[in-house]
């Protein structure tokens, strides 16, 4: 190459440097697309049934040809409460250059930063999102009059950032229901974007899966979107969840989480998850496991709850339900799991107390050791009527073991009615054929076996011993005509009282 040639090669390199410049500077000023700022609101109104708002409009070339969309705001449709179903501070919308030659507006990807979704359903189970029926004209209006085309179509990559979502219902009255979902710290990245699939009518497919919501698999309805979700955190009724992690796929009317791992009171939790919002009441059902959970931080999310266990949780549980119109939206879950928890303590029930008082005094048990801890329980679970099932509790600890059943009545202020055996170790005697006789217990293979009853309130436990001829304590028996017994502490007592007068009494017989 010559020297000319160079030369004429950088002039040229230069002054097309100098008109990229110009028009990354000049055209989006010849171009003010915020003009058309009034009538882009006026049309999003007019598609969506929703009130539309934009901060500012803005046309940038450089480093990609994109619009700007600031401040902006769809309220919520008639029949629901004033406010924003969905706003976001700044919207980039990067547009294809070939169809705009043909003054035609065509999305490639959306980036939408710190979105605040709050979706809401009404006692029809139509939802704020929802678009009312389009009134068929065959024509769209174009903002600039000049007869270009907007078109949603499917972008290809739709990302979101720093956002929130809450989702709550309507009650019946029309007031606002409760939130039983929100979510905060969101960040997705969606595929294959299909928006205008979000007015498409439900699908027909059979309602097999869990809590009767369509697997995504036999999901017939054309698909919104599919990627993947971040949360920071995220609430479910009492529980709070961090860092939450999945797969999303999602439908007009149905969202799965797959692969879904996130962290829960100092442990972690895997699983599925999936929604319906389909029906008049939304459904959801999530498929778990759980491993490392801490019981205390967990049960301190629940106010009723709140320092009655300790311990280290593992386990599954699956649940599903629907959501109400009511003050209660999540009062009819349902579910069923099994759980073990090692190193724990029942501080408020203290089952071992209750027996452990009665066979030390009578010196046929263990002589020290905290009366409320465990080693390990495992139980089974059966959520369904605002009642917890358990039909095989096991409990083992230093001292006794415990094998029970019963049902924790949450719709009732947590009224407890469980039934059991405790099994002590303990040595053929006088003492210990007395407790037996008169406890109700049995003594065999070198073990002392005490049927009781707990009842009362999870605040106020009643532990009461079964008798063969009743129930010794808080309970009454169900031959005794609803006749209250003693309070269980002085029963218990007052064996320990008939315990120290036999040891007075006994003397050691001559060799």
């Amino acid at each position: 190459m010559t020297g000319r040639s160079r030369k004429f090669l950088i002039i040229g390199g230069v002054v097309l440097g100098f008109l990229v410049l110009l028009g990354v500077l000049v055209v989006p000023r010849l171009v003010d697309v915020n003009r058309y700022r009034p009538q882009v609101a006026a049309l999003l109104e007019k598609t969506t049934g929703k009130p539309a708002s934009i901060g500012r409009l803005e046309l940038t070339v450089f480093p990609h040809l994109a619009i700007q969309v600031d401040n902006f705001a769809l309220g919520n449709p008639k029949g629901f409460p004033q406010g924003d179903f969905f706003k976001s501070q700044r919207i980039y919308a990067l547009l294809q250059a070939g169809p705009l030659l043909h003054r035609k507006i065509v999305i490639q990807s959306l980036i939408v930063e710190a979105p605040v979704i709050h979706l809401l359903s009404n006692a029809a189970g139509r939802w704020n999102y929802e678009n009312p029926p389009a009134q068929a004209s065959g024509k769209t209006s174009d903002p600039s009059g000049g007869g270009s085309g907007f078109s949603l179509g499917t972008i290809s990559k739709v990302t979101i950032d720093g956002g929130q979502v809450s989702i709550a219902n309507l009650l019946p009255s029309g007031a606002m229901g409760p939130t039983y979902f929100a979510g905060k710290g969101l960040s997705c990245r969606f595929q294959d974007v299909n928006l205008n699939a979000l007015s498409a009518p439900d699908s027909p497919s059979p309602r097999s899966g869990p809590g009767g919501i369509i697997p995504a698999s036999s999901n017939r309805a054309p698909q919104v979107a599919h990627g993947s979700f971040h949360a920071d955190s995220v609430r479910f009724g009492n529980i709070q969840a961090t860092g939450v992690n999945s797969k999303i796929q999602v439908f007009p009317k149905q969202a799965y989480l797959n692969n879904l791992k996130l962290k829960l009171a100092g442990g972690t939790v895997a699983g599925k998850a999936a929604s319906d919002f389909s029906q008049a009441n939304p459904l959801f059902s999530a498929v778990t496991s759980f491993q490392k959970i801490d019981v205390a931080q967990l049960l301190n999310m629940i106010p009723s709850a709140r320092s009655k266990m300790t311990g280290t949780m593992e386990g599954n549980l699956d649940l599903h339900g629907e959501a109400t119109h009511s003050s209660d939206p999540l009062s009819g879950m349902q579910g069923t799991g099994k759980v073990k928890i090692q190193n724990g303590r029942l501080p408020t029930l203290q089952l071992n107390k209750n027996l452990l008082f009665l066979v030390r005094m009578a010196g046929v048990g263990a002589t020290s050791g905290d009366p409320a801890s465990f080693s390990t329980m495992s139980t089974d679970l059966n959520l369904a009527h605002q009642q917890l099932a358990s039909h095989h509790i096991t409990i083992v600890s230093n001292d006794l073991n415990v094998d029970a059943s019963g049902v924790l009545d949450m719709a009732k202020a947590n009224q407890i009615n469980y039934t059991g055996t405790a099994v002590v170790p303990a040595r053929q005697g006088g003492l210990t054929n007395l407790v037996a006789g008169i406890s109700g217990a049995t003594f065999a293979n070198g073990k002392l076996s005490f049927p009781f009853a707990l009842g009362g309130t999870l605040d106020n436990p009643k532990f009461s011993l079964k008798t063969g001829k009743g129930i010794l304590g808080g309970l009454s028996s169900p031959s005794s005509g609803g006749k209250q017994g003693a309070q269980p502490g002085n029963a218990i007592q007052n064996l320990f009282n008939i315990f120290q007068k036999k040891k007075s009494t006994t003397t050691t017989p001559p060799k």
